[in-house]
């Protein structure tokens, strides 16, 4: 059974990617990598992106849990992977902004701090990617 901070993490990344995949502005993004295609061009299912969620709930595991990746694992290079996606700034903030709406759903007194730490990380990703991208 995974400890509270795993399942925490599972639950935010899916809950997020289930905003994220049919959003407005960045949904589109998603169909670039989605599995399959689904029957709705404009509204992809999350099923057709879920073998990626593993590979991003052990991102923020190594990030906020300090997980170390293992020797057959690859290794995240974020700023090169997304810059084949072709982000604009505006969709970047827009991730950020649905990423803490998310985190805002899964907010609790008992888990102020890591939902803290985690705001931060995002920030941190935020500056690297406005940086690096544009």
């Amino acid at each position: 059974m995974p400890d509270k901070k795993d399942q925490l993490i599972h639950d935010v990344t899916y809950s997020f990617y289930e905003k994220a995949t049919t959003d407005f502005l960045i949904g589109y993004q998603f169909r670039k990598i989605q599995e399959f295609k689904s029957l709705d061009p404009l509204s992809p299912p999350l099923e057709a992106f879920k073998s990626h969620l593993p590979r991003i709930e052990k991102f923020w595991r190594v990030q906020l849990l300090g997980e170390r990746i293992t020797k057959e694992e690859k290794r995240f290079d974020l700023i090169n992977i997304h810059k084949a996606l072709n982000p604009n700034k505006g969709e970047v903030l827009r991730w950020v902004k649905l990423f803490n709406e998310t985190l805002d759903q899964y907010e609790s007194s008992d888990d102020k701090d890591f939902i803290r730490e985690w705001r931060r990380k995002v920030s941190e990703f935020e500056k690297r990617f406005l940086t690096f991208l544009f």
